[in-house]
């Protein structure tokens, strides 16, 4: 069996089924290929599901606060069914997957499930069907990584972040390597579950790439609901204990701890090694597929999006991605821009981040201003008895320019947005400090960061 098509599109996770769906759109016959489920990592072990754990997490843990609220519940009412916190998750994932099955559909995409691989720049096999394209979408996304001394064994209790997803029961303990996003959300998600949670991360703070100050308040609250963080620490092996069914983690200082499971969490590696690439002579750059900015490989009719690229590990971002490659393969005149994009981590509090943070801006040799605002100063963020957080706005001393912002607390991964929107209109902290703000909102908070820039801040007093 033999078929042409405008375009194919390998991989369907948030890159991948957005490009064919838009390249459908334009008009475009599109071939998506898929070797296990529609969604991908993102929908089917990675964004979505852990999202579902996170919420049902967080309000199992504020059914535990209800006297707070003038509501009293009696404790040992309150019982975890963790099988049907994981059947809940499993039921929005499957309806999400649903969605994406009907959109591409309705869109006259086809779905071929299997293994592709390349055979030209022009022709793809996928299990014995040969495939023609005029262009083609490489969004195979990414795996995670291991150590060099530590791999996976789910048999033995080191899981990746499927297998964390995938437990039967909430283990007692939890020991997790890496301390970044994946990291610090499941350490949330266990923690509040009831789980003795340990984090060991070689940097100095959790979420190294993130501002201090922001960081410094999930590492306080982690803290208080004794979570334990271990920084500036390596993990030279894990082994099963001689005398307990827990695991024996030893430190290259030499401390050992124990746990029942440890989550290896310590980045994601572009998944280009499976489709043949090496056939096509695609330049690859420190293990990642080389893009210009319309997504486009060295080889005019290949694209590629997403992990592969390596650019930025982010749902959103291979999304638009996709948008970019299949326009231009549709005729358009696009260009990928990465300057104004949030990076948001779902803990509670939860955090978000667009732009560079204070200690990259001085690292620059950038003349700043920063404004911040507490959120222990907000009604709404009282109200919702989460008023641990801050709104920190970083503004260019020269032009009043906002170049980068933290946020952590309630609602930060939603509010980041606004930033996101002025920064890309190119406002200005006076600007955006003029806009007149909900009452009571924490967006308010945004504006109270910004007035504060120029000292101006209304509800502050330093």
């Amino acid at each position: 069996m033999e078929n042409k098509y405008d375009l194919v599109v390998l991989g369907s996770g948030p890159g991948g089924y957005v490009a064919a769906l838009r390249a459908a759109a334009l008009g475009k016959s599109v071939c998506l290929i898929e070797k296990e489920k529609i969604g991908g990592v993102c929908l089917n072990w990675g964004c979505i599901p852990t999202k579902s754990l996170l919420k049902s997490a967080h309000f199992f843990d504020s059914l535990k606060k209800s006297e707070i609220y003038g509501i009293k519940i009696n404790p040992e009412s309150i019982a975890l069914d963790f099988l049907a916190v994981q059947q809940r998750k499993k039921e929005i994932v499957d309806k999400l997957i649903k969605g994406i099955e009907f959109l591409l559909q309705k869109r006259n995409v086809r779905i071929v499930k299997g293994q592709g691989k390349f055979i030209n720049k022009n022709r793809i096999d996928v299990g014995g069907e040969i495939i023609n394209f005029d262009k083609c979408i490489i969004a195979t996304g990414s795996y995670p990584a291991e150590l060099k001394n530590i791999k996976f064994d789910d048999a033995l209790g080191i899981v990746s972040n499927r297998g964390v997803l995938g437990f039967a029961t909430v283990p007692k303990s939890l020991l997790i390597i890496g301390g970044g996003v994946i990291g610090c959300e499941f350490a949330d998600i266990y923690s509040a579950l009831g789980s003795e949670i340990t984090i060991v991360e070689v940097a100095e703070q959790i979420l190294p790439n993130e501002d201090k100050d922001i960081v410094r308040i999930l590492s306080n609250d982690f803290k208080k609901r004794k979570i334990k963080v271990l920084t500036a620490s390596k993990v030279e092996s894990v082994n099963k204990s001689v005398s307990s069914q827990n695991l024996l983690i030893k430190l290259f200082s030499g401390q050992e701890l124990t746990a029942e499971k440890v989550l290896l969490s310590v980045g994601r590696i572009p998944n280009i090694g499976n489709c043949g690439l090496e056939k096509l002579g695609v330049k690859i750059s420190d293990g990642r597929i080389a893009v210009n900015e319309q997504m486009q490989t060295s080889i005019s009719t290949i694209y590629a999006i997403g992990d592969v690229v390596g650019k930025n590990f982010l749902a959103h971002v291979a999304s638009h991605q996709g948008i970019i490659a299949a326009e231009h393969v549709s005729g358009i005149d696009v260009a990928m821009n990465y300057d104004f994009i949030p990076r948001c981590v779902y803990t509670n509090p939860e955090i978000a981040s667009i732009g560079i943070s204070q200690e990259q801006a001085e690292k620059s040799g950038l003349k700043i201003k920063i404004g911040k605002f507490p959120l222990l100063a907000s009604g709404r963020a009282l109200i919702e008895n989460d008023s641990k957080g801050m709104i920190k706005i970083i503004v260019q001393a020269e032009d009043d320019r906002i170049i980068g912002a933290g946020l952590c607390g309630s609602m930060a991964t939603e509010i980041v947005h606004e930033i996101a929107v002025a920064m890309n209109a190119g406002l200005t902290a006076k600007q955006l400090a003029g806009f007149i703000h909900a009452h009571p909102t924490i967006s308010e908070s945004i504006m109270e960061a910004a007035l504060d820039a120029d000292d101006n801040a209304i509800h502050l007093i330093k």
